[in-house]
């Protein structure tokens, strides 16, 4: 279970998650994509521990010491971008010990710096992510101009270099093929709806990530109410539709869950997919409180512990096959309490 998701986080029965990112560069240095001495390579690493490795929560990794396995599940655990995991050759990470803090170095920009916090808590996510941005910059000098803000590798970061974002279960908008609609009415305020791994990903278990496109010409702070006023129409929109779900299907839908239910906890091989899809069921049944016995928090756990590279964990020699067997006795253990 990641050591940053709380069982009593607000609103988890439709957010998982709250997230913010900081796009930040140095000055005088050249970005990322244009990079080429070793010395301004190991500048910008530098940079970074020596600012916040004066801390002991934090811990500090170049990623070319690490292995395939350990890049793909710092991935599934949302710590690294894919874009990162793809282009490790220079690229390093700090973060806190129960990782709801981090920084990519080398990613698309010198550093992207990210909070993570259970549930429905945008302003909190930001406070530490503010936080760990003065940090930094008490000892660094950031690529900033008068007129547009930070400057990133990606104009669609300059300015704050803020992207805040959610992620929320929608399983009844899912269903009832709302999330089109729900996606054309909130690009009208500058936000968008992804899938679980961000831009170019697809949705999976009826998981997405709301989060805001634009950060030129407008504060932090509106980022933040624009994304908590879109999150919290989208949550209520959710909460209506499960409701009309359950009075239309009534039967049909217990009948439903209880059959995910049932093959969570006598499977004897689980791809993740199929997992997945199962323990978002069963998460639309307690949020119903159609299932007892199980929270929110739990479902959320063991779905994120369960993906490919995570389940593995050491065994950098186990296939699709064991990792299936393996993914079975977890929902057993889990699902037969």
């Amino acid at each position: 279970m990641p050591r940053w998701l709380k069982e009593d986080a607000p609103e988890n029965d439709v957010v998982v998650s709250s997230r913010m990112r900081l796009a930040r560069n140095l000055a005088d240095t050249p970005f990322p994509a244009k990079i080429k001495d070793p010395q301004d390579i190991e500048k910008v690493h530098d940079a970074a521990k020596n600012s916040l490795l004066r801390s002991s929560e934090f811990s500090y990794r170049r990623l070319s010491d690490l292995d395939e396995l350990e890049i793909k599940a710092l991935t599934e655990r949302h710590i690294i971008s894919s874009e990162l995991a793809k282009n490790n050759k220079y690229g390093g990470l700090i973060k806190s010990v129960d990782e709801s803090i981090s920084v990519m170095i080398l990613e698309e920009d010198h550093f992207r710096l990210q909070s993570l916090v259970s549930g429905f808590a945008p302003s909190k996510a930001y406070s530490n992510i503010d936080h760990l941005d003065k940090m930094l910059s008490d000892d660094v000098r950031y690529a900033f101009d008068d007129q547009f803000g930070f400057l990133t590798s990606c104009p669609t970061n300059v300015g704050t270099g803020l992207r805040a974002s959610v992620m929320m279960h929608l399983p009844g908008l899912t269903a009832s093929k709302g999330i089109r609609r729900i996606s054309s009415l909130i690009t009208k305020v500058g936000m968008t709806v992804r899938g679980a791994f961000g831009e170019g990903s697809a949705a999976s278990g009826s998981f997405y990530q709301i989060s805001n496109q634009v950060t030129l010409g407008v504060s932090e702070q509106d980022i933040i109410n624009r994304l908590t006023k879109t999150a919290g129409t989208v949550m209520e929109y959710e909460r209506n539709t499960r409701k009309g779900m359950y009075k239309n299907l009534g039967i049909l839908l217990e009948d439903k869950i209880f059959r995910a239910i049932g093959v969570l906890k006598n499977a004897r091989r689980m791809g993740y997919m199929e997992a997945q899809k199962l323990i978002s069921d069963v998460a639309l049944g307690v949020a119903l409180g159609i299932v007892e016995g199980q929270q929110s928090s739990e479902l959320y756990a063991v779905m994120m512990d369960s993906r490919p590279a995570i389940i593995a964990g050491e065994s950098a020699g186990m296939n699709a096959q064991q990792r299936d067997i393996k993914r079975a006795d977890m929902m057993r253990q889990v699902f037969s309490k």
